[in-house]
């Protein structure tokens, strides 16, 4: 089976723009998203905001301008302010008998939601004035008061499909990351993992971790683990610690353009010990991520021929999964009909 040849970006999904921490009071942050300059700033009262990163009036990048202390963005070529909801509030230059409506001036905004250490920012189809989002928020599976910590921000050098395929490929670990804290060649095993259908994805449901994975004996106690995907390219994996305690690991994709995919995990845990051991597993995650971006550059390198590619039993279910729910949300976007799950519940078996 050949690669999905569709639309690269899947819109009307929401994606990770940042997390909490990158965006300071009092600062702005330029990022491009799918090919899309935005502007990232906090409003007075510290709540996220993005717009359109250019000015209107000559198209200067607004991530080029200033932060005031009232949350509007002022443009550094001729000072025009911009509020949080993309509103034009003073053209300086202008007398002041100009009767000129200045509010009638507005940049286009996207809509934001800041939860758990992270911000997340809605990709629409069309850019217009006051988009509802038509989606969900993802479930980070954290209550209100609990925070994401921020262990690695990576660029993979490859598109969002090919990205994903690598977040989601079982089979690339017997060979990509073999390591002493997680395993070695010697410890290879047949794996069978059942999987159900979520709203925009699957979970691999809930079971005891691998054996033959290391990372996870220092957990005591009764541990089990489940696993989850959703489009447009969010893994999460819950670990829950005998009744009360859990282990978060969120990765999250975010395309940056037709080459280029952003990279972030992050992590949370109940466990007072991970407060002593912070550094160190921060360092092993690095380790871990630095090892998929290795084999990514060669990846890359092998892209540049545009070689046919293929998907070839179990292994490589979830990439097929994956290329068929794409598939299902664009006819869905472009029909206006309700997305539905195609998937069915499923048992799959390989050897890591």
């Amino acid at each position: 089976m050949q690669e999905d040849k569709g639309e690269l970006v899947l819109r009307n999904l929401w994606y990770l723009a940042l997390p909490s921490g990158a965006l300071k009071k009092g600062k702005v942050v330029g990022r491009t998203i799918a090919k899309e300059r935005i502007v990232f700033g906090r409003d007075a009262e510290g709540k996220p905001y993005a717009l359109r990163d250019n000015c209107p009036h000559r198209g200067v990048p607004l991530s080029q301008g200033n932060l005031l202390d009232n949350g509007t963005i002022q443009c550094c070529y001729h000072g025009w302010e911009f509020d949080s909801g993309g509103v034009c509030r003073k053209i300086p230059a202008l007398p002041p008998e100009s009767k000129a409506d200045v509010t009638k001036i507005r940049v286009p905004k996207y809509p934001v939601v800041e939860m758990n250490g992270t911000i997340w920012i809605y990709l629409p189809d069309k850019l217009s004035p006051n988009i509802e989002p038509k989606e969900p928020v993802p479930d980070l599976h954290l209550g209100a008061g609990e925070t994401l910590r921020h262990v690695e921000c990576i660029v993979m050098p490859t598109n969002i499909d090919h990205s994903v395929i690598g977040l989601i490929d079982p089979a690339h670990v017997t060979f990509v990351h073999q390591s002493w804290f997680w395993r070695t060649a010697k410890s290879l095993k047949l794996k069978t993992k059942n999987f159900e259908p979520i709203p925009r994805g699957w979970k691999m449901v809930r079971h005891a971790p691998s054996a033959n994975s290391k990372g996870y004996h220092v957990l005591k106690g009764d541990v089990s683990t489940e696993i989850f995907f959703d489009i447009p390219g969010n893994r999460l994996e819950h670990i829950s610690i005998g009744k009360s305690n859990k282990i978060i690991s969120i990765t999250t994709l975010t395309p940056i353009d037709d080459h280029r995919t952003e990279l972030n995990h992050f992590f949370y845990s109940s466990l007072a010990i991970t407060n002593w051991l912070w550094w160190p597993l921060k360092s092993l995650g690095r380790t871990f991520i630095g090892q998929d971006v290795g084999v990514f550059q060669k990846l890359a390198k092998g892209l540049e021929n545009d070689p046919p590619l293929m998907l070839v039993g179990e292994p490589d279910a979830q990439a097929r999964w994956y290329y068929e729910l794409k598939k299902q949300w664009r006819a869905a976007q472009e029909q206006g009909t309700e997305f539905r799950n195609p998937l069915q519940a499923e048992t799959l078996h390989w050897v890591t």
